[in-house]
């Protein structure tokens, strides 16, 4: 068992991201496990050639150094048999709806009728098509089929180049890529901001049907969710804010040990506060 920091290498960290990986850190010391660090790298057009070994680097320089790492794009054998598995039991169908379309019909509609905003009209759901109905789209987007059966909720989990799915094109969707890693990653903890908060429903409708295939009981990670830093004009800290990664924050006199006597002032892990399966954080 482990606690689990998922970054994903698009660009470099700033203070917000360190200090989620130095949150999820001391969730690991504090509950004497080891800190997993795996990368996220799948969406390969927005990976960034040398981020994630910047991004070690900084962990390093604040003293984060992981126990254990991974790639996600090492489990893309898995996550295209676990594909195939679920197209292959119609537990997924190929959706052919533009974004354009798609959000069209979503702006008419305020709220499903079991009261849950919906994420799509369902449009493809028992529909039976072929490579003509594709069109002009680049790729074909596989739909999850879920409990509601107007298909109101059914995510997308992968995209592939046509409607007969083959390897070569086959990209996993991020709930797809982290439910399945997640499930047989033998993690406790999930720890990550509280940006990330509604990937929990998804990708713990996607765990249970894993456990499904195994036959085995459903039995979620823990989730803490880390609070979101913000500037001093109160907007958000984000990639193209100025002044916040770990180089500039030094170049400006800041020091390792002012940083994280921040970090550590800002928040103490309370191990009698975790629990299987929970889902909680700091304050927003």
């Amino acid at each position: 068992m482990s606690v689990r920091f998922a970054p994903s290498p698009t660009g470099v960290f700033h203070l917000g991201n360190l200090r989620t990986a130095w949150v999820s850190h001391a969730w690991a010391r504090a509950l004497g496990l080891p800190w997993f660090v795996r990368f996220e790298d799948i969406d390969a057009p927005r990976s960034i050639p040398g981020a994630r070994e910047k991004q070690l680097e900084d962990m390093a320089r604040l003293g984060l150094v992981p126990d254990r790492m991974s790639l996600q794009s090492a489990q893309r054998a898995l996550h295209w048999e676990l594909f195939q598995r679920i197209v292959k039991e119609r537990g997924a169908y190929p959706c052919v709806c533009s974004r354009k379309d798609l959000r069209q019909a979503l702006d008419q509609v305020a709220s499903a009728p079991h009261g849950e905003l919906p994420i799509y009209h369902g449009r493809c759901r028992g529909r039976v098509l072929t490579t003509k109905d594709q069109g002009e789209l680049p790729t074909v987007a596989w739909r999850m089929k879920g409990e509601i059966e107007d298909g109101s909720q059914d995510m997308i989990i992968a995209r592939t180049a046509t409607v007969s799915p083959e390897e070569t094109s086959f990209t996993p969707a991020y709930h797809w890529a982290c439910s399945i890693d997640d499930f047989d990653g033998g993690f406790s903890l999930l720890v990550r901001a509280w940006d990330l908060e509604s990937s929990a429903r998804p990708q713990r409708a996607i765990q249970a049907w894993l456990a499904s295939q195994e036959g085995r009981e459903t039995k979620f990670p823990a989730i803490f969710h880390a609070s979101l830093l913000i500037g001093n004009d109160g907007s958000r800290l984000e990639k193209r804010t100025q002044g916040i990664t770990l180089d500039e924050l030094f170049a400006a006199g800041w020091t390792k040990e002012r940083i994280l006597d921040r970090f550590e002032k800002s928040f103490t892990p309370m191990p009698a506060d975790f629990g299987p399966e929970k889902l909680w954080g700091e304050p927003r």
